[in-house]
């Protein structure tokens, strides 16, 4: 009964959760756009000059430029490669979470929403740079790929692939699951698991 009264509930509240993150965009990225851009200002000074936020576009202003077809520095090219990365790519992790956690009817949700917010804010830092690195190599190629600190190109395609195509759904759903343990819901869960596993 519970579990059939989360899932109603959670496929109710969706569409009033993504509407207030589709329109709070913004608000949403930005904390995960700054976290990007402290990171790659540390490590990657020489490859990533500013990251900025122009309404859901994670803008990179890059170290390299482009002249007749040919990569090279920004200061011989004369001019710099700008990145433009759809935040919404992974922020809708934001409105997934909100929705599974407020149909659970837990105590104390609003703090229960705040530490999963932080935790999502960076697991997003995490998926933007992937994207980030995605994007560099193929605009840049080698150039990027021979600069210090920066991982193979298989390595690179991997961690796209995991932290765009997977954690967006994913991380939500382990964060709820966290956050349940405890709860009367948590308990019907387990005791479903354990029926099931029985009549295995």
């Amino acid at each position: 009964m519970l579990m059939r009264r989360q899932f109603v509930l959670t496929l109710a509240l969706i569409p009033v959760s993504f509407g207030i993150w589709y329109a709070a965009g913004t608000l949403f990225a930005a904390p995960a756009v700054w976290a990007c851009d402290f990171i790659f200002g540390i490590a990657y000074g020489e490859i990533v000059d500013t990251i900025g936020l122009q309404g859901v576009e994670m803008a990179v202003r890059t170290q390299f430029g482009e002249t007749a077809g040919t990569i090279m520095p920004a200061s011989q090219a004369g001019n710099q490669i700008v990145l433009e990365i759809n935040t919404r790519l992974v922020s809708y992790s934001i409105a997934f979470y909100a929705a599974l956690l407020l149909a659970s009817n837990l105590p104390d949700t609003p703090y229960k929403f705040c530490i999963g917010l932080f935790w999502l804010w960076v697991i997003m830092a995490f998926g933007l740079s992937s994207i980030l690195g995605k994007d560099l190599l193929m605009m840049v190629g080698s150039p990027f790929l021979v600069s210090p600190g920066v991982p193979p190109a298989n390595l690179i395609a991997l961690t796209y692939q995991f932290n765009v195509l997977l954690m967006p759904t994913l991380a939500p759903v382990c964060l709820w699951f966290w956050q349940l343990r405890g709860s009367p819901l948590w308990e019907s869960l387990a005791s479903d698991i354990k029926r099931a596993s029985a009549r295995a």
